[in-house]
């Protein structure tokens, strides 16, 4: 029912966190951020799937870098740098921090606000995959937890058709010839895309 119901739930969550942000209430979502952080260590990243404005918002932007041609199809190589990923979190820390000291003074530094932009343009300008797999600040601290979850996505009855791979957004399936999807739970968003476009109905969540 949860995957049926995905859309609704992620416009649910968005219209909630336009709401705290016009309220000024951005440090309510922020706590929710750090305890879906801490729940992905039993239930994977279901926040990435489910509740990231970020994420719900990709998709018509994906879509409109697409009809305009501005996407690329693969990865730049530059991203896939890990001195530039962990320098794009270094900087997310101190803006955390800055973020957290302004809390405390009685004041607001919309995190989100920034993060939200800089998301929906590399997916406008190269694409999806760059966000959520090399950039996304947030993915490196969920990262961290859901590879301890016990609970993702599992394949069975895989033909190695590599239809999942080539639909995953966070390039977390690894399909190797003659053998069965192979899910990486400390990538993958659970967004199901996977599960909606196996021919063979092999991918479940357990």
């Amino acid at each position: 029912m949860l995957v049926r119901n995905r859309k609704t739930i992620q416009i649910l969550f968005l219209a909630v966190f336009i709401l705290l942000m016009l309220i000024n209430k951005a440090q309510v979502w922020m706590g929710f951020i750090f305890v879906s952080i801490i729940l992905a260590t039993f239930f994977g990243r279901f926040y990435c799937g489910f509740a990231c404005p970020i994420n719900t918002l990709m998709r018509p932007i994906s879509w409109l870098g697409k009809k305009l041609g501005t996407q690329k199809k693969q990865v730049p190589d530059l991203l896939k740098s890990q001195k530039l990923r962990w320098i794009a979190f270094g900087l997310f820390l101190i803006g955390l921090s800055y973020t957290i000291y302004t809390i405390t003074q009685g004041r607001k530094f919309p995190l989100p606000l920034i993060i939200i932009p800089l998301g929906l343009l590399t997916t406008l300008f190269i694409n999806e995959r760059s966000w959520h797999r090399y950039l996304c600040p947030w993915g490196v601290l969920f990262s961290l937890t859901s590879r301890f979850s016990k609970h993702s996505i599992k394949s069975k009855g895989c033909v190695s058709c590599k239809v999942c791979e080539t639909q995953c957004p966070g390039d977390a399936i690894t399909v190797e010839k003659g053998k069965a999807a192979v899910v990486d739970p400390t990538h993958c968003l659970l967004c199901f895309d996977c599960q909606k476009s196996c021919p063979t109905d092999a991918m479940f969540f357990l």
